[in-house]
């Protein structure tokens, strides 16, 4: 059954790819002359910028031929809700007990979630560096520099592939790729720039052939580009959404075969992976949805390929075909987060109205296991998704409190919480992670002493 909303696809524009691709040969061309411009234009350390001619062929040096790549990092939590599904849901168990490890004093406010590398090293987005490396032993810093000078990291969470590299999207309209390093500065090892001036808001997907895919705003175009795993910038494909990119992930189906994005708030995109051509493309809401801060990321059932939304409106289901299906109305209530996906299909997620906000456990049938209101107070649902651990414990930062959740509720419709967290008196502004076993991170939205937190290590 299609909801209302739902467009078939026939009365809109097909994605070409000819529009996107050129030739083996005008590419070698292009991406010459492009290279020649760059270099002529300012040295390798400098903040580069566009010419007309280049914002003219947006990825004229586009190869669809990749090297091979390894997929993410082998992490406890290697990108933007742990795994390229965006299911929130760790393999390892959560902290049993609110108990502080360590704090790390950042710069700016923590505006995304953390991720880990393979050797546990904690990467962070905060401030102009863009991306600070944390010991997670200590909570003492590795290295907060680059050896290239960027721009605020803004909402984008950092994604770190399997040979190291950490991919962060930034406010100088780049999607940035580092070198891992032990001590400062960190290697820039290339920076692919969007030359219609699009903030790179969007946090990096890394599929499993290591492909990075990544979103613009773009001048409200909403590009979005695939790009190539390794040491030298590559672009893969990219392609014109027809609205903005902003403050959301890219999700990949079960068998790489197929990504999913959102755009201006409203449309769902299911693209080709190889080509980038679109496959369909389903409104979801009525009205679109040019604010900053909600996070309308996908979030893939590995089981069954469904792909579900939190809008405006409530909970959306769409099948891998396209069907849409309202599977929750939250009536007066926003839904401006993903939800987190458990083992059993139970949707955990956050809606609110103004500064009254709830949180729900929701069955794959749509009706409501348990939910929980949210004390009233400055802060609401928005970017703060929930995280689940193997034991299922759900995890989700709200206003100024972390709440640990027992997946099954009271048994009467209620939440059981297991503990809180509330030294901090600012709003969160980032979803916490599980960054190791009994362990999770944190960041606080508090301009004046932004504080990444960890918590764990229980007896």
């Amino acid at each position: 059954m299609k909801h209302p909303a739902q467009d078939d696809g026939s009365r809109l524009p097909r994605h070409d790819v000819g529009s996107s691709l050129v030739t083996a040969a005008v590419a070698a061309a292009l991406a010459a002359t492009l290279t020649l411009t760059l270099l002529a234009a300012a040295p390798a350390s400098a903040d580069v910028r566009c010419s007309r001619e280049e914002r003219k062929l947006l990825c004229p040096d586009a190869n669809p031929i990749c090297p091979p790549g390894g997929g993410a990092a082998p992490s406890a939590w290697p990108m933007f809700q742990h795994d390229a599904q965006h299911t929130g849901r760790s393999h390892l168990d959560g902290p049993s007990c609110n108990r502080v490890i360590w704090r790390w004093r950042g710069s700016a406010e923590f505006l995304s979630a953390p991720t880990v590398g393979a050797d546990g090293t904690i990467y962070v987005g905060n401030a102009r560096h863009p991306v600070c490396a944390i010991d997670p032993a200590t909570g003492s810093t590795r290295w907060c520099e680059t050896d290239q000078e960027g721009r605020l990291a803004d909402r984008s969470s950092p994604a770190v592939a399997a040979d190291g590299t950490v991919y962060i999207g930034t406010r100088d309209n780049d999607l940035w790729s580092i070198a891992p390093q032990p001590s400062p500065p960190a290697h820039v090892l290339w920076r692919q720039k969007i030359c219609t001036d699009g903030d790179v808001t969007t946090s990096p997907a890394i599929g499993p052939d290591g492909v990075v895919y990544m979103g613009s705003d773009s001048l409200s175009a909403g590009w979005f580009f695939a790009m190539c795993p390794g040491p030298t910038r590559q672009v893969k494909w990219c392609t014109k959404l027809g609205g903005g990119v902003k403050n959301v992930s890219a999700a990949v189906s079960p068998d790489g075969a197929t990504v999913y994005v959102t755009s201006r708030g409203r449309t769902l995109h299911a693209l080709d992976a190889a080509t980038g051509a679109e496959r369909w493309r389903r409104q979801i809401e009525r009205r679109a949805n040019a604010a900053r801060w909600p996070n309308y990321t996908p979030v893939v059932d590995p089981a069954s390929g469904k792909v579900y939304l939190g809008f405006d409106e409530g909970l959306f289901e769409v099948t891998p075909e396209g069907d849409v299906r309202l599977l929750y109305a939250s009536g007066r209530e926003k839904m401006e987060s993903p939800p987190a996906l458990g083992a059993d299909g139970t949707l955990y997620v956050g809606a609110s109205r103004g500064s009254h906000s709830t949180f729900y456990a929701i069955r794959p049938d749509g009706s409501v296991r348990w939910k929980h209101p949210i004390p009233p107070g400055p802060g609401r649902f928005r970017n703060n998704q929930a995280v689940i651990g193997a034991n299922g414990t759900v995890y989700v930062a709200i206003k100024n409190k972390v709440y640990a959740f027992d997946p099954a509720g009271d048994g009467d419709g209620n939440a059981k919480i297991l503990w809180t967290f509330d030294e901090a008196t600012s709003v969160y502004a980032s979803s916490p992670i599980i960054g190791a076993p009994g362990r999770l991170y944190v960041g606080t939205g508090d301009r004046a002493a932004p504080v990444l937190y960890a918590i764990g290590d229980c007896p």
